[in-house]
């Protein structure tokens, strides 16, 4: 099954997101929407082999029809998937827990109207049009900024205490100019990379790579799997966020457990 993508059409432009930990009001409201135009607004999403657009709850009307007839062919040449059925509106399965779409629309091209709106197409952080590194990175998602802040500066930690420790040992020497330049880039471009994210600047993806090509040219196994780290982060922050929610969720059951634990000791 493909990686679901949601998207949506507010202020004449279509925005995708990939982010697994995020829902259609939520991240509306992330960007700035407030409770009374989601009411009306226009969303759906890509799964498998179909693009749905829905309306409020789930359904369709004329308009749904009218913006997934303009804006279906610009998607599907955006994200370079043709093959995808276009649909409109949700109704649920039979068994009761699949959920399928209402009606299918017909194949349409791409008008010269629509190739217009394509320029003002946000790719979010689904980044699909084509690009080497295909970055994850959401910055529209309050979660992954959050978790994106303190990650990188648990990093930015970490290297200076590695750097501390390697320069005591003599293991790096600062009396060379090369070694210096790269202990001095790293620090700088971490610093960078959590000023971007706590900015939600777009380019902070290239900040974290130069940090990780500063952290691979120390040549020291410390460094390379910080720079691993950073990069992996870098590019796809899912896993990650993921992980660290999973962790969160057992620190809350376990408070939760011993809050649980201490009232029954004090009934007894």
């Amino acid at each position: 099954m493909n990686q679901r993508i949601l998207f949506l059409i507010y202020k004449d432009e279509i925005k995708f997101t990939q982010n697994p930990n995020i829902d259609h009001k939520e991240w509306f409201h992330a960007i700035g929407g407030t409770d009374e135009e989601y009411e009306n607004l226009i969303r759906g999403f890509i799964i498998d082999d179909k693009m749905i657009f829905v309306k409020k709850d789930l359904g369709y009307d004329s308009e749904v029809i009218s913006v997934a007839q303009r804006c279906a062919p610009l998607i599907k040449k955006q994200l370079n998937k043709p093959y995808l059925k276009v649909c409109c509106g949700i109704q649920r399965g039979m068994n009761g827990s699949s959920w399928e779409p209402i009606m299918v629309l017909k194949e349409e091209s791409v008008t010269e109207e629509q190739k217009e709106l394509l320029q003002r197409v946000d790719h979010g952080s689904s980044n699909t049009s084509g690009t080497i590194i295909d970055f994850k990175n959401n910055y529209e998602d309050p979660k992954f900024i959050k978790y994106a802040e303190k990650f990188t500066l648990i990093l930015l930690i970490i290297t200076i205490i590695v750097k501390v420790i390697l320069i005591g040992n003599k293991t790096i020497l600062m009396s060379s100019r090369w070694n210096s330049l790269l202990v001095y880039a790293q620090i700088i471009f971490l610093i960078l990379t959590l000023i971007g994210y706590n900015r939600k600047m777009k380019n902070t993806k290239y900040f974290g790579i130069a940090a990780c090509i500063a952290l691979f040219f120390m040549f020291d196994l410390p460094d390379i799997i910080i720079g691993i780290i950073n990069l992996f982060f870098t590019v796809d922050q899912t896993y990650i966020i993921d992980f660290l929610d999973f962790c969160h969720r057992i620190k809350e059951k376990i408070k939760t457990k011993t809050e649980h634990t201490k009232k029954n000791n004090k009934k007894m």
